[in-house]
């Protein structure tokens, strides 16, 4: 069926879906490793290992163009499943020229499924307000939301504790989909808890500067191709 084509990262990330999607193996089965998509996964295992690779990539396609499914790939890279399992990563691992896959923190940031005016209670109780809030959680609970938690509350840019967050929580890859559909949201009102369009180019500098400096981050976005 045509529906369980639309790739969903974020409900992936919540373990939901069919298995073709939501199943390391089953997913890579199902994959056929592209050129460009094989390049990626092994700039990916680099970069993990310490080993080279670029810090931050941009996925730039038109519609329907595989961004999703590039996110999904990476994320299920580094599941933890072994690499033994997941069909056409052992050409990835050689062409990287890594014996093993590290362990990995995966941070899952989806902008048209968080919503900036509307704060959310996680199963901890922590409140979240921010995507910088949500990032932190994901990465290491309430005790690193805990070092961005004023900024959350100001909807204030978090400066450079991201960068000590990405390496105490390290090797960490981040995934951001759908930023702009987040953004678009914030030209309309300057009191959201999600905070404004300006602190949004402020935090993603500092994200992105961050995870240069970090010794093993992986930022990867994807945004829709425009004139």
């Amino acid at each position: 069926q045509q529906a369980e084509f639309a790739a969903d990262l974020w409900q992936v990330h919540l373990g939901e879906g069919s298995d073709e999607y939501k199943q390391p193996a089953e997913f890579f089965r199902r994959t056929y490793l592209t050129e460009s998509l094989k390049q990626l996964l092994t700039g990916a295992v680099r970069r993990l290992t310490g080993a080279g690779g670029d810090p931050v990539v941009q996925l730039q396609t038109n519609f329907g163009g595989g961004k999703t499914h590039s996110m999904q790939a990476l994320y299920h890279l580094f599941s933890g499943v072994s690499p033994s399992e997941l069909l056409g990563i052992d050409t990835v691992l050689k062409d990287a020229e890594q014996k093993k896959l590290p362990a990995v923190k995966r941070v899952v940031l989806v902008g048209n499924k968080i919503s900036p005016g509307n704060p959310v209670v996680k199963s901890d109780g922590t409140v979240i307000r921010t995507l910088w809030g949500e990032l932190a959680w994901q990465l290491g609970g309430k005790k690193a939301f805990k070092r961005v938690q004023a900024d959350d509350e100001k909807a204030t840019s978090p400066g450079d504790v991201l960068r000590e967050l990405m390496n105490e929580y390290g090797p960490c890859l981040i995934l951001i989909d759908e930023w702009v559909a987040y953004a678009r949201q914030l030209h309309e009102t300057d009191d959201l808890p999600g905070g404004s369009f300006e602190t949004h180019f402020t935090f993603a500098q500092v994200l992105i500067e961050s995870a240069k400096l970090a010794k093993h981050c992986l930022l990867v976005i994807s945004l829709p191709s425009s004139d």
